[in-house]
């Protein structure tokens, strides 16, 4: 997945990028008529060619068949707000909206086409409980995901994306506070990646962006997303990729994407971190990790919520 000499280590930028904030939305809510279409869009564009060919096309009907199950979903509700993130799965009651979503999904999709381990999941999620749903519901969005069950997961995953996505939209951005944090204002999630654009100062701004309702909130530049830290902080890429770089913390161990958009503009940050996996393997090699992007369990790293 890393091709002999596309290794190439990366120093800390010499210009004092930390504490920068560019003058940018603070938060920025899911489009839901635009957030699935573009990324299947960005992923079907990614594959020609990738040596992951197929496991990015398979991902794209995935997301294609979010973007179906979305229309005409049950009205839902919104949770009541307390402290944290309002729609903070560990602590806001989750209505039955995400198993009509995940129904969707799972009809949606040409059983011949997948391959036989996702085949069976959607066969035995089609038949499962409410009460067994649910429970898997709940191991995914704490972190507990056995290696059994990474296959059933992941379709559980693109459900709850499905509904939470679609509650982020309605909430008022002005009234969630990125506080400077690593974990989403909105639900509280990790982020899949970050994405740095032109702007505001001459270092440009950095969004993160939530890998479970894609809520995308302004983060300082060069700082750890996991622990906050600004020390020792140092840079990967693969040669040839300019456009994204692995963010590695020497205090915590842990890392993030940053992709940048003045070097490739169609950057989708859920479909080019599947595009970029190569990157994780030369990190982790390194000692670095991060939490999984929901469609790789079971493939890489650990479940999420484990760094």
């Amino acid at each position: 997945m890393v091709p002999p000499g596309s290794r190439q280590a990366l120093t800390v930028p010499p210009e004092n990028t930390l504490g920068e904030v560019a003058a940018s939305d603070p938060v920025r809510l899911p489009d839901l008529v635009t957030v699935f279409a573009k990324r299947a869009e960005r992923l079907r564009a990614l594959a020609p060619g990738h040596e992951l060919e197929g496991f990015l096309r398979l991902i794209a009907t995935l997301i294609e068949a979010q973007h179906a199950a979305l229309a005409g979903l049950p009205a839902g509700s919104l949770p009541a707000h307390g402290e944290g993130p309002p729609l903070d799965p560990t602590t806001c009651q989750r209505d039955g909206t995400w198993r009509v979503a995940l129904a969707r999904i799972l009809e949606r999709l040409d059983a011949a086409s997948l391959p036989e381990a996702a085949r069976a999941a959607q066969a035995a999620l089609a038949e499962a409980s409410t009460d067994r749903l649910e429970a898997l519901a709940d191991r995914f969005l704490g972190g507990d995901v056995a290696a059994g069950e990474a296959a059933q997961a992941v379709f559980v995953a693109a459900a709850l994306q499905v509904a939470w996505t679609r509650m982020a939209a309605l909430l008022d951005a002005a009234q969630l506070d990125p506080a400077d944090s690593g974990q989403c204002p909105a639900c509280g999630s990790p982020p899949v990646a970050g994405v740095v654009a032109p702007g505001g100062t001459k270092f440009g701004h950095r969004h993160l962006h939530c890998s479970l309702c894609a809520t995308a909130w302004r983060y300082v530049r060069t700082r750890c997303a996991h622990c906050g830290s600004t020390d020792k902080i140092s840079f990967r890429q693969l040669a040839g990729a300019s456009y994204l770089r692995a963010e590695c913390c020497e205090a915590c161990h842990g890392y993030s994407k940053v992709f940048y958009l003045e070097s490739a503009r169609a950057i989708e940050p859920l479909a080019d971190d599947l595009g970029s996996l190569g990157l994780d393997v030369l990190v982790g090699e390194e000692g670095f990790s991060r939490v999984a992007n929901p469609f790789v369990l079971g493939v890489m790293g650990e479940s999420r919520g484990n760094n």
